[in-house]
Formats: structure tokens, sequence, C-alpha cells
């Protein structure tokens, strides 16, 4: 198991009154992604470019395919930003040019990942347009290997959106101090919780931001409708490990009705629009379902998505399921709620 990350880093005379925070920033997403290489033991290897360098306004590279455990973080006033422009989607391409190249990009087990952290848009790209870019991108998200995140502006998310990228990887930041340190948190808890959806085989996502870590329970309680009485949750023994979800079903005295069983989320699925969701609490063991649990999730009521575990704080996502021979696996949970089949 190997992860490529990419780290496109804005120089623009515009981060200049935060280039002490964007230093900071820096730091703290290396040693986000060294905590989470070591924690999980997956070898990592990161790239960085500065994107909008000099009165030119180059995309310069500064590490190439070096080890997390070799990169050193940027010292106190030596984050220069005095760049006359933003190539952004050059520093993006330069990046995926890069992480093509590597012996091993073809390798199944290996992932790519290019976080891109800007205060300002595109506006002097001359190598990659917004119409080349989006279609590499999206040639490479087409193979569940690649996920590419981006911190923008507030109101920038739409403009990315268009160019095929999830609202779910796209994060908007206020340009202080205090915006530098709350969309720092955030990376990190991404980070972190990639890392931990990688060792479980995850090996791309479109919801690098989005989670439930900051939902509290009254929004929870607000937005759904509690069916804890009306649910029965079981954790996947040994012995039934491998069973077929109508038999399991069946075996607890409930006759199987499609769409009476929902499977916890244990690994990325694509889940169909007309899926419901139940959301459990990890604490209380209290069970929530209705229309906003998409909302609340980010997610689009109507299209397919990829969603994937470990992002969703004190919460368990559950996912109905409308196949009669699903096969359990061992530690999973698995709800049934009659009031749920189709």
């Amino acid at each position: 198991m190997k992860n490529y990350i990419g780290i496109s880093r804005d120089h623009s005379g515009s981060m200049r009154d935060i280039a002490l925070a964007a230093g900071c920033d820096y730091n703290d997403n290396i040693a986000s992604i060294k905590e989470g290489s070591a924690e999980h033991s997956i070898d990592t290897i990161v790239s960085v470019v500065k994107c909008g360098v000099g009165r030119q306004a180059l995309v310069e590279r500064e590490v190439i395919n070096s080890n997390v455990t070799m990169l050193q973080p940027i010292r106190d006033g030596k984050y220069i930003a005095d760049g006359s422009a933003t190539p952004l989607f050059d520093s993006v391409g330069d990046l995926i040019e890069q992480l093509q190249a590597v012996p091993d990009a073809n390798d199944p087990d290996v992932s790519f990942v290019v976080m891109v952290i800007t205060d300002g848009g595109e506006n002097s790209s001359k190598k990659w347009s917004g119409a080349s870019i989006s279609k590499k991108m999206k040639e490479l998200r087409q193979t569940d290997r690649w996920t590419f995140s981006f911190r923008v502006p507030r109101g920038y998310k739409h403009e990315l959106t268009r160019y095929g990228i999830p609202e779910g990887n796209i994060l908007e930041w206020d340009q202080t101090d205090r915006g530098v340190q709350v969309a720092s948190a955030a990376t990190r808890s991404a980070v972190k919780d990639f890392y931990t959806a990688r060792s479980m085989g995850v090996k791309s996502t479109d919801k690098f931001y989005a989670d439930l870590s900051t939902v509290t329970l009254k929004e929870v309680k607000t937005a759904l409708v509690d069916i804890s009485k009306e649910v029965t949750v079981y954790e996947i023994d040994a012995a039934n490990d491998g069973a077929q979800i109508r038999d399991f079903v069946n075996e607890q005295s409930v006759t199987f009705v499609k769409g009476c069983a929902f499977y916890e989320l244990k690994k990325t699925e694509e889940v169909q629009g007309y899926k419901q969701i139940a959301i459990r609490d990890k604490t209380t063991g209290a069970v929530y379902s209705g229309f906003g649990a998409r909302d609340l999730l980010g997610l689009p009521q109507s299209d397919n998505v990829k969603l994937a575990p470990g992002m969703h704080g004190n919460y368990e996502i559950y996912v109905q399921s409308t196949s009669i021979n699903r096969k359990l696996t061992k530690g999973m949970g698995l709800m049934i709620w009659t009031g749920g089949a189709v």
C-alpha cells in the first residue's frame, strides 16, 4: 500500500499578509501526513510545487518525490509571497505530470492525492486550460486511485465544480490568520480521515473535507427522524462472516423484504440516489433517518456518489441494501428496519 501526495502552495503576492500563517499551515499539513503514514504504516511520497513565483508567476518544483519522513518544515519568515499572478491550472498539471511519471504509477495498490491551497483563482496558466485540466482530472479520477482537493476563497467553490471537482473535495476559507488556522484544522482532520480510510483499502474519495464530525446531536434530531424503537442493530460475528444478507435477516425471525436491511459503511461504496441512509450515534445507539440524511453528509439527493468510511465523527453510517445476496463481513453492523422496505 502506497500513497503519492502532491501539494500546490500559493506564493502569489496576495498571500503576503498571511505568509507567516501559511508557513505554519504547510508545516501542519506535512506533520499530519507524516502522522497518518506512520500510524497506518503506509509508504508516502510527497512532491511540492510553488504556484506563482516572482514577477513571471512561475510554477517551481520545491520537492520532487521525497519520502514524507525527509520533508523539513518552513522556517518562520521563509514563506515568500511575491508572485504577480496565480497559474493554478499549471501547478496542478505539473504535479500530475510528476506523479504520472513515477515507476509504479499504474500499480493498482498505489493512490494519488493532489492538494491545492490558494487564496485566489486561476488567472495566468499558459500550458493548461480549464478544459484540458478538467479533462485530465476526470480521466484520472475515473481510475478510482486519484483524489483532487482544493482550498479556495469563499465563493470560488462553484467555479471548481464546473471543472468536475466534487463539492466534498473543496474547502472555502477566509484569507485571514484566523481563517488559515480554521482551514488548517479542517485539513488535518481530512488527512487523518483519509489515512484511516486508506488503511481499509480506500484508494480515492469524493468527500475529502465532508464529514459529520462537527454536526451536533441537535442538528441531527432537527433534520432527521428518530427510528431507534423501530430498528434492531446486529454486529456480524465470525460465524456469519460471508453470509448472504437475506439469509441472515431470515435467521433473526424476520421475513426478508427488499430494502429492510441496512449495512454499515465499512469501505468505499457507490451509493445510489434512491437508497435510504441512516445515521447511528455511537454513544447512545440512537438511530436516525430521513430525507435530510443526505444533506447532513453533503450528498446530492438523487445522484449516485462514492462514500468512504472513517469520516463521520461520532456517527456510523448505514446504507440501505436492495440486494438479496450481499455478503456480510465480520465486524460490520447490520440494521434491520422493516419500515424502510421498498
